[in-house]
């Protein structure tokens, strides 16, 4: 019969840290010098991890990616109302349409000039209506709490449905079509035309999506209409 060096390996460290925890105890109890002590401590702690990554394993670079994907938030669409889907803060924001005062996107460019990030800020006349998952951990039962902001912001690293809200604003909003070109838009160096590299570089760009056009008191959503540029 074969036998699995795992197992063999499973007998061998508890046999070790059986001991290490009797030593840890005796040491304890005749009063020993502290170095001894935490020594004995640390041995027993690295016996445990060496234990459970065996049987466990140390999570890999794919499962902490597929993690972060899957806490990410998400959209849904319907014909009254944008929901954004939070699964670590485990509510639903509702944002029906007619709530939706102005919606701009913003692009703006890392240190390193290669990734850019966009943005989406969704300015609204009301906050919108947060509704809590039916189970929630201590945490969020402890220290969620909603939002009465008049400003949503969607991100493409935050959000796993960032391309999916363009055709929605499409559809629910303006009606018509419009060539989402300000979502492939960059700035950096190698945007600049020859001969203007020593001069400052554009690090963000600013585009009306929709906007009502309608007077309002939010110093930002005032700022944003005047220095965008149409998408």
């Amino acid at each position: 019969m074969k036998i699995n060096p795992i197992f063999i390996f499973n007998i061998l460290i508890t046999l070790f840290l059986v001991i290490g925890v009797s030593v840890t105890v005796l040491v304890i109890r005749n009063g020993m010098n502290l170095y001894y002590i935490t020594a004995s401590l640390f041995s027993n702690l690295l016996l445990l991890f060496i234990l459970y990554s065996i049987n466990k394993g140390i999570p890999s670079s794919h499962k902490v990616m597929t993690n972060i994907e899957k806490n990410k938030d998400r959209l849904e669409f319907n014909e009254s109302a944008l929901i954004i889907n939070s699964p670590i803060m485990q509510h639903r924001q509702v944002i029906e349409w007619h709530m939706i005062e102005a919606i701009y996107c913003l692009n703006t460019i890392p240190l390193d000039g290669i990734y850019h990030n966009f943005e989406y800020s969704i300015f609204l006349n009301q906050p919108a209506k947060t509704v809590k998952y039916s189970h929630l951990s201590w945490y969020n039962k402890l220290f969620a709490t909603g939002s009465n902001s008049l400003e949503i912001k969607i991100n493409d690293y935050r959000n796993i449905d960032f391309n999916k809200l363009h055709p929605a604003i499409e559809k629910y909003l303006l009606k018509e079509k419009i060539a989402p070109e300000y979502l492939q838009k960059k700035f950096g160096n190698d945007s600049l035309p020859k001969g203007l590299e020593k001069k400052s570089v554009k690090t963000f760009g600013l585009y009306k999506v929709y906007d009502r056009g309608k007077n309002t008191n939010n110093e930002k959503l005032k700022e944003y209409r005047v220095n965008t540029t149409k998408a």
